[in-house]
């Protein structure tokens, strides 16, 4: 053994170079981990908000199939007549809380503090379906008084969803009524 004058402290050295190593492994490990708790998180958020939306949609449904004849549609401002809909679905004046263009309703969803969510759609009414059938025999007349063809007129639901992080998805889907 050496007298400690003469030693020169590899060992130490080799030490502290093995623990810095070591820590920079464990603060990548750690900065990766963060990466993915935050990516699911946002993903979370994303199916959150999409599930707001296609609720919403299937309460704008419910509200065309309450209609009982198409001149009751259109009585209220969220309900717009064909080409008087708002042109820029993306736009925040539409999904603002005060806008009189689409109308807020509550999901049956809670938030992270019990408190039931909401969403916001307008539904527009978009024509007439055609009949693209060469086959002119196509009996659309079932459970229809005789000489009755029934008109189906379409309608564009355009339906917002917000996340519980702030992300949004809007969703745009037609949907048919008969008359």
């Amino acid at each position: 053994m050496r007298p400690i004058s003469g030693q020169r402290g590899a060992v130490l050295m080799v030490s502290l170079i093995i623990l810095l190593v070591l820590t920079l492994i464990g603060i990548s490990g750690a900065r990766g981990v963060l990466m993915s708790e935050r990516m699911t998180s946002a993903s979370r958020d994303a199916k959150i908000a999409l599930e707001v939306a296609e609720s919403m949609t299937s309460l704008a449904e419910e509200e065309i199939e309450k209609l009982t004849q198409i001149t009751q549609f259109g009585t209220v401002s969220w309900q717009h007549m064909q080409g008087e809909g708002p042109g820029d679905v993306f736009s925040d004046q539409i999904w603002e809380n005060n806008s009189s263009i689409s109308t807020a309703k509550k999901v049956p969803m809670l938030d992270a503090d019990g408190k039931k969510m909401s969403g916001r759609m307008y539904i527009e009414r978009f024509g007439l379906a055609a009949n693209d059938d060469p086959a002119d025999n196509v009996d659309q007349s079932a459970g229809k008084p005789q000489g009755k063809t029934p008109k189906t007129v379409v309608f564009k639901i355009v339906s917002h969803g917000v996340g519980t992080g702030g992300t949004e998805r809007i969703i745009v889907t037609l949907y048919g009524k008969e008359f």
